[in-house]
């Protein structure tokens, strides 16, 4: 669980709340890093029930992103 400043543990979820209470689907991808190396993320919702959308849009952002926006994984 991600601690922020303040050391208040699950903040971040303030982000995913208002998706999971009203049943609409949601994705996050990586589309860049800061200067010091963090991740920064685009997220992705949709209508009630549009999982297959909002995964269609995820699959398609990630397939166009710049090359330097995509994480580099261990082989």
């Amino acid at each position: 669980m991600p601690f922020g400043e303040e050391d208040r543990g699950m903040a971040h979820i303030a982000f995913t709340v208002p998706f999971n209470l009203s049943g609409q689907p949601a994705a996050t991808v990586n589309c860049g890093f800061t200067a010091d190396g963090r991740t920064i993320g685009l997220q992705i919702a949709g209508g009630p029930h549009d999982d297959a959308g909002v995964l269609a849009l995820a699959r398609w952002y990630e397939a166009h992103r710049p090359p330097a926006a995509a994480p580099a994984f261990p082989v």
